[in-house]
């Protein structure tokens, strides 16, 4: 028996490979995975606690809680700037697993999808999946799409837009007016406009989503609280979709999972209550502060708006960027992913990922700045 041809050519997260590589060289400050230092809020863990000490562990509703898609679509109302039904949100097995909804329930084989370059590789996996392919167009230096490319990109076959702000992996954040051209483009063409808003609530520059607000009829949006809420263990997502698309969204997110654990959403329930602002506002002064020390040491960096990464260019080395995140870990002790997991715009860049505690991170970009200088 053969097994499916597009998972036989998918490789494993290349995240979590080069993640796993860097880390069998023993360093001592790991900056690879999105994963904050910090463990779980203990209210959310003692909600989750009382909810399995009530019995919450039968088969959950298969589109979630009634009570946390009530809390979320007001959440949505609040971001996007119109109104969201309960019916609209669906609650999912983290935002990997509403991408993947996303693709096998809208998209057919040989369907072509628009994507960043660069972008989340989680992106290109969901597409495999769906028999889908990927068409890459590029974003410029301030981080918004090069439309002129796009255009060029549109065939016969695209059905979507798939795209994320703040962008993983340079965190930078589109404006209101790619926003309104993106979802012109999309209306044009009728194309489903897919936003990745995974760190949404971790942005401290406008996001700028209520400019969708008249084409609200194709704009999907996947959420998460993985990266808010330091819940990445938890596995907990959403889809806000148009009611026209929901019931495809649903009878595939039936087939994939039936259903998202009835104390994981209670616990969600309580997490949405807790303030948000302390957190962002310590990603926001790492992020800063990474980015001033990055290009200090004359790796030139784009500034981030958002999450928790920063995406410096390391061309001024000689390296590319394997070998650079090799060497680095080796020879200096920090882990570092190269750019090119991100797409072919990657090359040249490594990701950091500056959501570790402040210590690690200072005594991180101090081995960097020693190592190039003694490597210059």
């Amino acid at each position: 028996m053969r097994i499916h041809e597009e998972v036989r050519k998918m490789p494993l997260s290349p995240i979590r490979a080069w993640t796993q590589r860097l880390h069998d060289l023993g360093p001592r400050a790991e900056l690879t995975l999105g994963e904050p230092a910090q463990s779980t809020d203990p209210r959310i863990g003692e909600a989750a606690a009382a909810a399995l000490r009530q019995g919450l562990t039968h088969y959950p509703p298969a589109a979630g809680l009634k009570s946390l898609r009530e809390l979320l679509a007001e959440r949505e109302k609040a971001q996007r700037g119109w109104r969201f039904r309960p019916e609209q949100i669906l609650i999912t097995d983290g935002a990997q697993e509403a991408l993947a909804v996303c693709c096998l329930g809208l998209l057919n084989p040989g369907d072509e999808v628009l994507v960043t370059d660069p972008g989340y590789p989680g992106t290109l996996s969901a597409l495999a999946l769906a028999s889908a392919t990927p068409v890459f167009f590029p974003l410029d230096a301030q981080g918004q799409p090069e439309f002129a490319a796009m255009e060029r990109a549109v065939s016969v076959k695209t059905r979507a837009i798939l795209v994320a702000s703040p962008n993983n992996p340079t965190g930078q954040i589109l404006s209101a007016a790619t926003w309104t051209q993106l979802a012109a483009l999309a209306e044009k063409h009728d194309l489903a406009l897919i936003v990745d808003a995974a760190y949404e609530q971790l942005s401290w520059k406008p996001l700028n989503f209520k400019a969708l607000r008249p084409y609200r009829h194709r704009v999907i949006f996947i959420g998460s609280f993985s990266k808010t809420y330091a819940m990445t263990g938890w596995r907990l997502g959403w889809i806000s979709a148009p009611r026209r698309w929901g019931e495809a969204l649903l009878k595939t997110h039936q087939a994939l999972v039936s259903g998202v654990a009835g104390f994981v959403q209670q616990a969600a329930c309580t997490a949405l209550m807790l303030p948000v602002d302390p957190w962002r506002q310590t990603v926001a002064e790492q992020s800063g502060h990474s980015w001033q020390r990055l290009n200090e040491i004359g790796l030139t960096c784009p500034q981030p708006e958002g999450g928790f990464y920063c995406f410096p260019s390391i061309v001024s080395t000689g390296l590319t960027s394997e070998q650079f995140a090799l060497k680095l870990a080796e020879q200096a002790g920090v882990a570092v992913l190269p750019g090119t997991l991100f797409g072919q715009r990657g090359a040249g860049h490594v990701r950091l990922s500056v959501c570790t505690d402040r210590q690690t991170l200072d005594w991180a970009l101090d081995q960097i700045k020693k190592w190039i200088k003694a490597d210059g």
